[in-house]
Formats: structure tokens, C-alpha cells, sequence
């Protein structure tokens, strides 16, 4: 089954093809160009509007009512299925490092049941600072021990992708370097600096550990002092470690948002949204908060992300939309498959217009949502 989409704007990593196709052969992109397109079997009008890869948010909780991990198939579906209708087509499970979650979520990766594709799980505890753990709760913040991780390891085997870990944990770099050596679903697990206390010296500890990307920068650690740079200062600094930013508007002025895109460049920038069902905590001046204030996550879609990060970051279209794709499929190594438009990538595709209102999301070929 050959799919042909003409007449619209093609966003690749190096240029803006304007009338241009994209033929997609059953779940992979077969060719793109501009001029008289191929034949296929059906085709679809683009209209004029955006064609660009679907949108990865490494970094999602759960969406618009629903928790990714709740035990209720019909629930995860409806979570990824609305998160499809905002452009996403591949996510990371942020959850819990438990057993339970774990047995919940094994059968759900890599599976796209007519909305987004979850490719992995992201464990934000267990080995965080206390007092950084935002809306976390504190009982499942535990001391660092190997023969914990060694059991996460064991019960999230073939499923875990991710983890944050406060490198100025004692003992953290050693878990650090055990978590570098073992293998997920996209391939070796990535480390992530965050919900930390560390100091600049501490943080570089961590990242020559092996740590190679930042949980949700600036939030949930120190900020940058002139003479205590910290953490943010580490990961600002150095040129190869990765982050993420949430531009919902409220966990970060947007002259932040520029500091890290003037530092990292749009390739080490990921937009995510931290996103939550918000099914049980009120969500209070544009975000889900605990009754002390603390921020609980977000309700940030990835569409309005790369919206926002135009204005708040101050990058083009173009730019926005590879915060939104490449740069996240090259943290967790999948950049071979997904994050571009390019002939043999995955057939993830999303049809926007200029201020990124989403009207048709393709996963794996399929369409999956069609707006009016």
C-alpha cells in the first residue's frame, strides 16, 4: 500500500520544500521531492499546510484525563490516542520503577493501537534529591543502593529507557555507570542529570559518569549563581550533553528558554511536556499544582510547545519543529528511524498549519487522526 501526500510544505533537517510529496510505502517513507509525484495508491491532499515528522516527547506522564500507566487498556489508549491529535507519535512513560507499573507497561511498548507509539519508560525516582523532587512523593524517593537498581533493572528488563539520578548522591555514579551498561528499547539506557542539589564540580562528576541529558532544565534544581554555577551551569557549559525545556509559559521565562537555545543549539534542545492527566490535581494559573504551589507537571502539548518555543525561544518554524523530532529520536539513539523525513525512516508523520494546529497524524503509515 503506497500513500501519497501532496501540495504541501515539507519540513526536513535542511530544507523547506514548498509543493512538495511525500510518498510513504506501508509503515516507512519511500521518497519525497518536489514536481510531479510518483503513483500510489491513495493519496492525500496536504493543502498547503506543513508535513513534517511526528512530534517525540520524551517526557510524558499521562494526557488530557488520563495516566499512561493506569492498569485500564481503554484508558492508556484514549491517553495516546489524544496525544496523537496534538502531533505526537512516539513518547517515553514516565513512571514509577516498580514491578507493578512495569508489569502494566510491558506489553504497551512500541505498541501504536491507533494513537501515539510509547517506545519506552523514563523513571524519574528513585534516586533523586528529597528536597528536589518536586511533586514527587516522598516515599518513593530511596537511599542509593545498587541492589535497588540492580532489581529495577531486573524488572523493567527490555522495557526502561531512561532514568534521572542526582549525581551528588553518595554512591550515585557508580549507578550511574550501571545504568549506562544496560540495554532498553532503543538502546543503551540514557542517564539523565536532575532533580538535584549538585553543585557545578559535582554535576561534571556526573555527566564524565556517563551521564548524557538533562531532566526538565532549570526546573528542580539550584538556580545559576555567577559564583556557584551548579548544575545548570554544568549543563550549559558543556557542549555535548542534551536537555529538555518545557515552554508551557510557566516553568520557565522564556529569557531562560533563550539562554538554553543560545547554549545548546537547537540539537541539544529538546521541547518536552512533563504533561499529566491533571485528573487529580487542580491545575492553577495555566499548570497542575500540590496545595503548597508546587508544580505537579504541566498540561503543555506537544503542539503548542513548538508554537511557543517560536516566540519564547526565538528560533524559525523549522527549527521548532527539529526541537520537536530529530533532537529527541538522537538522545535516545533512535535517529536512525525516526525524528526527519528521509527515504527508510519510520512513516511518522504529522500535517500542521503556520501556527501549528494539527490536522492529520500518520503512525507507522496509518492515519490515526484526521481533524476538520
Amino acid at each position: 500500500m503506497k500513500t501519497l501526500i501532496e501540495s504541501g510544505i515539507l519540513l526536513t533537517p535542511t530544507e523547506r520544500i514548498e509543493g512538495g510529496w511525500l510518498l510513504v510505502d506501508r509503515d516507512r517513507i519511500a521518497a519525497f521531492g518536489r514536481g510531479v509525484p510518483p503513483a500510489a495508491d491513495r493519496r492525500i491532499d496536504a493543502a498547503g499546510r506543513y508535513v513534517a515528522p511526528g512530534f517525540i516527547d520524551l517526557h510524558a506522564q499521562g494526557f488530557r484525563g488520563y495516566d499512561l500507566w493506569d492498569p485500564s487498556d481503554e484508558h492508556f489508549l484514549a491517553a495516546t490516542r489524544l496525544m496523537a491529535s496534538t502531533g505526537v507519535t512516539a513518547a517515553m512513560a514516565s513512571v514509577d520503577a516498580t514491578e507493578e507499573v512495569c508489569r502494566v507497561m510491558r506489553p504497551r511498548i512500541g505498541r501504536a493501537g491507533g494513537g501515539a507509539r510509547i517506545l519506552g519508560l523514563y523513571f524519574e525516582s528513585p534516586f533523586i534529591a528529597p528536597d528536589k523532587r518536586g511533586a514527587i512523593p516522598l516515599d518513593r524517593v530511596q537511599p542509593v543502593s545498587m541492589e535497588l537498581a540492580r532489581g529495577i533493572l531486573k524488572a523493567s528488563e527490555g522495557l526502561l529507557a531512561m532514568i534521572t539520578i542526582a549525581p551528588e548522591r553518595p554512591g550515585a555514579l557508580d549507578l550511574v555507570r550501571l545504568f549506562r551498561r544496560a540495554s532498553g528499547p532503543c538502546g543503551p539506557v540514557v542517564v539523565a542529570l536532575g532533580h538535584t542539589e549538585a553543585t557545578y564540580d559535582e554535576a561534571v562528576a556526573g555527566l564524565n559518569a556517563g551521564m548524557t541529558h538533562c531532566t526538565h532544565l532549570y526546573n528542580a534544581m539550584p538556580p545559576l549563581h555567577h559564583r556557584d554555577p551548579g548544575a545548570v551551569g554544568a549543563l550549559l557549559a558543556l557542549p555535548e550533553v542534551t536537555v529538555e525545556i518545557i515552554c508551557d509559559g510557566v516553568h520557565l521565562h522564556p529569557a531562560v528558554i533563550r539562554i538554553a537555545v543560545a547554549c545548546k543549539g537547537v540539537a541539544r534542545t529538546c521541547l518536552i511536556t512533563d504533561c499529566v492527566s491533571a485528573a487529580t490535581v487542580p491545575v492553577v494559573d495555566g499548570a497542575p499544582r500540590l496545595p503548597d504551589g508546587t508544580l505537579a507537571g504541566s498540561v503543555l502539548s506537544m503542539d503548542r510547545a513548538v508554537a511557543n518555543v517560536q516566540r519564547f525561544g526565538g528560533v524559525s518554524l523549522r527549527e521548532a519543529v527539529e526541537m520537536a523530532t530529530l533532537t529527541p529520536a538522537r538522545v535516545v539513539g533512535m535517529s536512525g528511524s525516526k525524528g526527519s523525513i528521509a527515504p527508510g525512516k519510520d512513516a511518522d508523520i504529522v500535517l500542521f498549519d503556520r501556527d501549528v494546529n494539527v490536522s492529520m497524524t500518520i503512525v507507522g503509515g496509518e492515519v490515526v487522526w484526521e481533524g476538520r
